[in-house]
């Protein structure tokens, strides 16, 4: 018992290891991510263009198929504006926190 107690003391007493993070620091984070994210978004927007593109030729001219592949088509495209919009909302939260947000525009992704 009392060397559980004497471990308690010491880890109550010792101050956790970590790395003191700013706004800036957390946004810098989030851009990192969002220029990895949005790498791999478009890879996937130009298979998908290829995809519905596909989709149309093969409808044929059925009224049916062909508006399933149209409403597939737009809410790909709100998908493809969510995706590009991620800067401003990126720029916008950090303006809403007070962070210096002309860091992120235009946003400069590394290769």
């Amino acid at each position: 018992m009392a060397s559980l107690l004497s471990a308690k003391l010491v880890f109550a007493t010792t101050e956790a290891p970590g790395i003191d993070l700013t706004i800036q620091d957390i946004l810098g984070i989030i851009t990192g991510l969002a220029c990895w994210f949005t790498r791999v978004a478009l890879v996937f927007i130009v298979v998908a263009i290829i995809y519905y593109g596909l989709k149309f030729m093969m409808a044929q001219g059925d009224p049916t198929k062909l508006a399933e592949t149209k409403k597939s088509f737009l809410w790909g495209l709100v998908g493809v504006l969510v995706i590009l919009g991620t800067y401003t909302i990126i720029a916008t939260v950090a303006n809403v926190l007070g962070a210096d947000y002309t860091l992120f525009l235009p946003l400069m992704c590394s290769f």
